[in-house]
């Protein structure tokens, strides 16, 4: 049992570290600074993961029980972002949008699957304070997940995203 749990946190570790990398990869290449923060703070908040999991990993080796210490994982997931009233706002061409739905749609997929295997470690977990640990990793994952899906749909129609955020209304004058 321990060396499941110790092997499931190994693959946190992997999957902490590849999303971090991910993130600051796309960051260098992005062409405008909204896109280049959000990318950054995502990579900031997956170097959070790591250390979190390393911790754990380090404590549960030494104690051979899972540590009875982590309530939380990092801040509260914010998933509003501000955005021009058009995509020509951020100064991104045609090309510059449609690269940059191609690496949102890699980070929605790693996204996911970092909420699925955290979830089923949750849901595996029998301690208390292991099942309260991968459930918030899941949770923000989610929330990277949120700000990833929210961007995506920004730029692919800047019209309608801002027509849902203010809630469409019909003038029956």
């Amino acid at each position: 049992m321990m060396e499941e749990r110790l092997k499931a946190l190994e693959t946190a570790m992997k999957l902490e570290e590849d999303g971090k990398k991910f993130y600051m990869d796309v960051s260098e290449k992005a062409t405008n600074v909204f896109t280049k923060d959000m990318f950054r703070s995502l990579a900031k908040d997956e170097d959070v993961h790591l250390a979190t999991v390393k911790a754990i990993y380090k404590k549960l080796k030494e104690e051979d029980k899972w540590p009875k210490l982590v309530t939380s994982i990092g801040d509260v997931v914010k998933t509003k972002a501000v955005f021009p009233d058009d995509a020509k706002g951020l100064n991104m061409t045609k090309e510059d949008i449609s690269d940059s739905l191609k690496v949102l749609e890699i980070g929605i997929k790693m996204e996911e699957d970092s909420i699925k295997f955290y979830n089923e470690l949750a849901e595996k977990a029998t301690d208390p304070f292991e099942i309260r640990f991968f459930l918030a990793l899941e949770h923000e994952e989610r929330g990277h997940y949120l700000i990833l899906w929210d961007y995506r749909e920004y730029l692919s129609d800047p019209a309608g995203w801002f027509g849902v955020r203010e809630g469409f209304r019909l003038d029956g004058g």
